[in-house]
This record gives C-alpha cells, structure tokens and sequence, in this order.
C-alpha cells in the first residue's frame, strides 16, 4: 500500500525564491513526520502568469487553485524592516480557514540564507578549486547585511577570478547561479544559530507534525482541503 504524499506549495515573492526549494527540502526530509514520506513541492511565482495578480491574497488564492497542497509556504524578505509585521501581513491576506501554513520571513532577503557555504559558492562560479579569497561572513553576521543579494553576486565574481568580457559574460548568468549555490548547500545547519530560520523550522515542524496525524487517520494525504478553504 502506497502511504502519504506530502504536496506543499510555496507562494513567491518573485523567481529567485526559488533558492528556498533545497532548504525546505532539506528540512523536510529532517522533521519527524515528513522524514519517511516523499513530497511534492510546487512553486508559484505570481509573474509568471498572463493576469498576475497584486494583492497578496489574491496571490495565495490563485497559487492554491493553480497547486492544491497540504501545507502552504507564503514568503515574504522582511528587508530590514519589522519581522512580525511581514508574518501578520502573511496571516491576514490567508483564507478564512487558512489549512496548515507557514510563514517565511528572512530578517532580510532569502539571500542571506545562502552566504554559509563557500564550497557551493565557489562551485556554482564554476571554479569549484578556486583559490581567490572570498570575503565570507560569519552567521552571526549575515543577517545584518544590507544587501545580501548584492553580497552573494560579489562573492560570485570574485570566486571566478574572470575580467574583461569572461566578466561581463559571467554577469549576466548570476541569476540562475545564485540558485545554483542553493542547490549545491548540503547542509543547512548553520541556518539554525538564527532566530528568523528557528522560527521558520518551529512552524513547518507543528504543520508537518499536523499533517501526518491527519494523513495516518485519514488514510493518506487530505486530499488539497486547502484549495477548498481558499475558493
């Protein structure tokens, strides 16, 4: 007998949040409850529709008629500003019966989860055996950081060592290579010195944990009842 499927959905800011698909991979396959179940990500950036929509609850209604799912992830970069305030916003533009949820709210941007690898970083520039000294910051520090896209892009070119046109080249690719040092982090583990990231990690446990209760009860997964609450 096939046993549960765990379908979640994560609601973008925009396309580079695609970078928090390997994180919520990574943890899921850590949390009791999910750890002996396969999963199904979806991932629904609002741009990439002919009609996309403006307002946030909008947003979450559509990614949910588009991606039915047993968990939603909604993020939202707090960019310096007040953490609580970004989740209240996130809680208020959810559906009447908002299902199992959780809340993503990076201190700053979803970037600044990816400065604690140097390895990927290198790797991701293509010069894996790189030796050019890379100004990493420490965990401590990297939520701190005012422009943590803008410092994981430095990183990038400086591990490249290219100049001239190899530069210029190399510049227009670091979208999709920012991504690619996501997927090449094996391990998060440093994420969880922080408070934004133990808050994230506490929440997806209490849905994930929710979930199989329900699953096993139920006899398998619970059949999208977040799309029904949205519509």
């Amino acid at each position: 007998m096939t046993g549960p499927v765990l379908r979640y959905t994560l609601v973008a800011d925009g396309p580079g949040d695609r970078a928090l698909l390997p994180i919520l991979n990574w943890l899921l396959r850590r949390l009791e409850g999910a750890r002996q179940c396969p999963f199904r990500p979806e991932f629904f950036d609002p741009r990439t529709l002919d009609d996309p929509p403006s307002h946030l609850s909008a947003k979450i209604t559509r990614a949910l008629q588009l991606f039915p799912c047993d968990v939603l992830f909604v993020h939202s970069d707090a960019e310096g500003g007040a953490q609580q305030e970004r989740v209240r916003e996130i809680e208020g533009a959810l559906p009447r019966s908002p299902g199992l949820h959780v809340c993503i709210v990076p201190v700053r941007m979803t970037e600044a989860w990816l400065l604690i690898d140097q390895r990927a970083i290198r790797s991701a520039a293509g010069n894996p055996n790189g030796t050019h000294p890379l100004a990493m910051p420490s965990i401590t520090a990297i939520e701190s950081i005012p422009d943590p896209k803008q410092q994981l892009r430095r990183l990038l070119l400086d591990a490249t060592a290219f100049r001239g046109r190899r530069k210029s080249q190399f510049e227009r690719e670091l979208n999709w290579r920012m991504q690619r040092v996501a997927e090449l982090i094996e391990d998060f583990r440093l994420l969880r010195e922080l408070p934004a990231f133990q808050e994230f990690e506490n929440a997806t446990r209490g849905a994930v944990e929710r979930w199989a209760r329900e699953a096993v009860s139920g006899g398998g997964s619970n059949g999208g009842s977040l799309l029904a609450d949205a519509t």
